[in-house]
């Protein structure tokens, strides 16, 4: 009798406009999902899909080669998210690409540490989005500054007043994130943006050390490696790169730190600087 109700429900007219209606809505939703950008902080697609990449590669038998590999088919395999794994793995591989634009080329930022958290954090935000709030929160920066410098306060309430006044301008973003074009930034998670207020801090004590100029350069620099590093760790076939071969990965990034501290010449930057010195009859 059940049956016989629901293939008469299915048959009436009325429902058929509904049923039909369902799936119009379905089908819309079905397609964003599969178009969503993969997001290597996220418990979501990229776990599936590194994890059925990994399962698709035969496993090898155990050897001091595949140690590490055999050891992440057993995390994996018990829970711990492949994207967690591989963001681990990709940190260092980050850092010392940064060293290398830092030692070699002459980029200097505000550090190793701070471009290489502003990337995870561009990673899990979206460039686009990341470089929105960044915007804003530098912004923020350089008006609380003015207003806190004429209230003549130590230096420690000083970072605390300007914490708050960077955190007042990012709530308001967000509260009025609905009626403006990108209105998706809604979708930004805690900790990414906790990352990048946070780095106002770098930023004040540039500024405090050195000339508004000098903290604008190192602001532009560190911003700029953190975008080269968010596309680095962002491209798919380096995540597969680094969850198939752990092992190389960090052996490679072990020994190329050594070979960039071993490095004592002339950085990329200072043969432009320089040039005049070194070519007199150029």
């Amino acid at each position: 009798q059940t049956l016989r109700k629901a293939q008469t429900i299915n048959s009436s007219p009325s429902a058929q406009p509904q049923l039909a209606t369902q799936s119009a809505i379905a089908t819309p939703s079905a397609m964003i999902q599969e178009k969503q950008t993969i997001d290597i902080t996220q418990n979501t697609e990229v776990k599936s899909t590194l994890t059925t990449y990994l399962e698709s590669i035969p496993a090898e038998s155990l050897s001091p080669l595949n140690v590490v590999r055999h050891a992440m088919r057993n995390a994996i395999a018990q829970g711990i998210p492949a994207n967690i794994l591989v963001l681990l793995l990709l940190f260092p591989v980050t850092a010392t690409l940064i060293a290398v634009f830092r030692h070699i080329i002459g980029l200097r930022g505000f550090g190793v540490n701070t471009p290489a958290v502003l990337a995870v954090a561009f990673v899990s935000t979206g460039i686009v989005k990341g470089l929105i709030v960044f915007t804003l929160v530098f912004v923020s920066v350089l008006l609380g500054k003015e207003v806190i410098n004429r209230m003549k306060l130590q230096y420690i309430t000083r970072a605390a007043l300007l914490l708050w006044f960077v955190s007042a301008m990012v709530f308001g973003l967000l509260l009025a994130s609905p009626y403006l074009p990108f209105g998706d930034l809604a979708s930004i998670g805690i900790f990414p943006l906790l990352m990048i207020i946070l780095l106002s801090e770098n930023f004040m004590d540039a500024h405090v050390t050195s000339t508004i100029q000098r903290a604008l350069q190192l602001t532009f620099e560190t911003v700029i490696l953190a975008i080269l590093s968010a596309l680095f760790m962002r491209t798919y076939e380096v995540q597969k790169f680094v969850i198939v071969f752990p092992e190389l990965t960090l052996i490679a990034v072990f020994v190329l730190n050594i070979v960039v501290g071993k490095y004592t010449g002339l950085r990329v930057s200072e043969f432009f600087r320089f040039k005049p010195i070194i070519d007199p009859e150029e």
